[in-house]
């Protein structure tokens, strides 16, 4: 028994390299940062690093007295405060926060969200979809969050949804318990890794993992789930596995390219600057 869990358990580190995305690795709230401030941070992050996310927000935070000044200021302030810090993307992410901030305005008439930490998921879920701007990790980053005030060791409730995911996979039952599945993820949430795991798993298992249309053709685990062997049926599993190691070949040739591409511009600008060097010698 001890050897097939350990078995399972490599097996699961194995399919969260798979599933990761540079957006999920978002770090545990800071004490000082409330739910708004949190959420906002996670509208603001785009494909950046959740870090540019958290400057943008801190820089807001202390150019204005309270965040209602932010909402009704000219866009433009905003604006010249980000760019003042050197926040990336200053414009893009100042015309976000205030729509954000508006949005959540006009929802509830006030700025508060730190009751969403005392919500049902369920709850959560509903506002987050009432302002239509957060991205689709918010979810479970908040769920996360709530779960982690209540205790440093608390754990959000098990999903149906994870249940499915794990169940496909072959690394749960086909019915699991919640115990069953805490014992199988538990040792990949810890310390830097709880974030960026937990999200990978939840984002799978909502996004691609579906109940009643799973995506299989898009799904980057495919090789290792015997549900998306069973559904394709034996010739679709193998065009499926093809055309995706195609679509990766493909976007690493276009890395490859554009690596190559840049390296020719700094060898240009390089021989440019050599020649001058050389032209000004001799007239020396």
């Amino acid at each position: 028994m001890a050897k097939a869990t350990t078995a399972r358990s490599a097996g699961l580190g194995t399919l969260l390299r798979k599933l990761h995305k540079p957006t999920y690795r978002v770090p545990p709230r800071e004490s000082d940062e409330n739910a708004l401030e949190r959420l906002l941070a996670l509208v603001l992050q785009g494909e950046d690093p959740y870090s540019v996310a958290r400057q943008a927000v801190k820089v807001l935070r202390r150019s204005y007295a309270h965040w209602n000044e932010v909402r009704v200021a000219r866009r433009f302030e905003v604006r010249d405060a980000l760019a003042l810090r050197r926040v990336p993307q200053s414009e893009e992410r100042a015309l976000k926060a205030q729509e954000f901030l508006r949005r959540v305005f006009g929802l509830q008439n006030h700025l508060d969200l730190d009751w969403l930490y005392d919500a049902t998921s369920e709850r959560r879920e509903k506002l987050l979809a009432s302002l239509t701007v957060a991205p689709e990790h918010a979810a479970p980053v908040l769920d996360l969050d709530a779960a982690l005030s209540e205790g440093a060791d608390r754990l959000p409730p098990v999903s149906t949804d994870l249940k499915r995911s794990l169940a496909r996979l072959s690394l749960t039952p086909s019915s699991p318990k919640d115990g069953q599945v805490l014992d199988l993820i538990a040792p990949h949430l810890k310390g830097e890794k709880l974030y960026p795991n937990y999200l990978a798993l939840q984002m799978h298992a909502r996004l691609i993992c579906e109940s009643k249309h799973p995506r299989c053709r898009q799904c980057p685990v495919l090789e290792g789930c015997p549900h998306g062997k069973r559904a394709l049926g034996s010739e679709g599993y193998r065009v499926a596995l093809e055309e995706m190691s195609a679509a990766a070949r493909k976007a690493g040739a276009g890395e490859d390219s554009a690596a190559r591409g840049s390296g020719k511009g700094g060898a240009k600008g390089g021989g440019k600057g050599r020649a001058r060097s050389s032209s000004s010698a001799q007239r020396a």
